[in-house]
């Protein structure tokens, strides 16, 4: 488990309301990763199973499907969808039954030439239907076990759910963005304190590739280059906005790096107001519930 970069000006945190969707990714990916303290293995880990995420695959039809997370192991292969929408996913993760396991070894994944075992990945239970659904609000849990085809990877989800594991415990994954992010508060949001750092003492500045990767953090190598692109040049539009309108004389963009400029003093003053521009071009904190489906795109 990588540790949190040493300069989070976590005093600057102006939207203390939970990002649920961000908090969500942060479970699910938990479950895929094995950490030492304290001696956690994820289920999907503990399977056998790497992931990739937001990866394009065709169905036998020709279709293209895109799940949030494909994952695959020696013993079979998984189609993972993270959603807090209060509507079903039924009809979506019906979708991704045909999806072809040929392309699969494209990804780096292990091929195989069966069908996916399909799950959702949700806070609280909402009806998908006959699917298999996890639950990572705060301890792991199950439902619709049996529809999993693979034995391996059905003992450890067992596993896990009859553990109760305490996901609250666990070292926070510090992803602040995600591939599939095109709201502009919440990628704003997510840059917020990637921005801060560049007002710390001897900060030398950061690319748009560089704020990317903090954002993404190990999903950096999860992700496709297109869809990586497509981020980073939504991130730089969202930046492009915070230097013209709301720290214009204080951030600069310069030689394909975002630093602070000369004007900008180490200076409780300054970076409260720095904080408070920031405040300001991400908008208003929403109060979003897991009940509010406008806030979620998926």
């Amino acid at each position: 488990m990588q540790e949190k970069r040493p300069f989070t000006m976590t005093e600057w945190k102006y939207l203390p309301e939970a990002d649920y969707r961000i908090a969500l990714w942060r479970n699910t990916i938990q479950l895929f990763h094995e950490i030492k303290k304290p001696n956690f293995i994820g289920p999907f880990k503990a399977a056998g199973f790497n992931y990739v995420v937001d990866r394009p695959l065709l169905t036998k039809q020709g279709e293209q499907r895109q799940p949030d997370i494909i994952a695959s192991g020696e013993t079979g292969w998984l189609v993972l969808e993270i959603t807090a929408n209060q509507k079903s996913k039924e009809s979506q993760l019906d979708k991704y039954k045909t999806i072809d396991p040929r392309y699969l070894g494209n990804y780096g994944l292990f091929p195989h030439g069966s069908s996916p075992d399909i799950i959702s990945s949700r806070f609280d239970f909402v009806d998908d239907g006959s699917f298999c659904q996890i639950f990572v609000k705060d301890f792991f849990n199950l439902k619709n076990e049996g529809q999993i085809e693979n034995q391996h990877l059905k003992t450890e989800l067992i596993k896990a759910k009859e553990a109760r594991l305490d996901l609250r415990k666990l070292p926070e994954i510090p992803i602040t963005l995600l591939p599939e992010m095109k709201n502009q508060q919440e990628i704003r949001r997510g840059l917020i304190e990637i921005v801060m750092q560049l007002f710390a003492p001897n900060c030398v500045g950061k690319t748009p590739i560089q704020m990317v990767d903090e954002g993404l953090e190990r999903l950096i190598d999860k992700i496709g280059i297109p869809e990586k692109h497509a981020l980073m040049d939504r991130v730089k539009y969202q930046m492009n906005i915070l230097i013209d309108n709301h720290l214009s004389g204080y951030l600069e963009f310069k030689d394909n790096t975002y630093r602070a400029t000369e004007k900008f003093k180490q200076h409780h003053k300054t970076l409260e107001f720095v904080a408070s521009r920031l405040k300001e071009w991400a908008g208003p904190s929403p109060q979003k519930t897991l009940q509010d489906e406008r806030f979620y795109e998926k």
